[in-house]
């Protein structure tokens, strides 16, 4: 018996072990992240949850990151925010907010790094 003949049936397995696994529904996994037009396109991602920390990129209304966590519901698309330094923006009703809330995004893994969650866009 060739070494071919021993390896096929094994092969065929995996295959069909491979093909009746489920595939993962979209909205499953962590959201993006991006600026908003009524921000100009405009998202500072820092090191810190303040706006003293860090600038580590500005992200636009064409670059995302992914949230780092799954969401919680959608009114927290990027899972349980972080309370840190209050910042302000306009915010989703096209009204200037005041708000603390930051969500953690996977900008520099494994080190954190925040978007303000008010000022940010979201999309599965």
């Amino acid at each position: 018996m060739s070494k071919f003949a021993k390896v096929l049936p094994v092969l065929a397995v995996v295959g069909m072990s491979l093909a009746g696994a489920p595939a993962a529904n979209a909205g499953e996994g962590p959201a993006l992240v991006h600026a908003t037009v009524t921000n100009e396109c405009k998202l500072n991602v820092r090191a810190e949850p303040q706006l003293s920390g860090q600038l580590l990129a500005t992200l636009s209304c064409d670059s995302y990151t992914t949230c780092l966590n799954l969401p919680v519901n959608p009114e927290e698309p990027c899972g349980k925010p972080v309370v840190g330094g209050e910042y302000s923006c306009v915010g989703g009703k096209n009204l200037q907010v005041k708000d603390n809330r930051w969500a953690q995004v996977t900008w520099r893994a494994p080190k954190p790094a925040y978007v303000a969650v008010a000022c940010a866009s979201f999309r599965d």
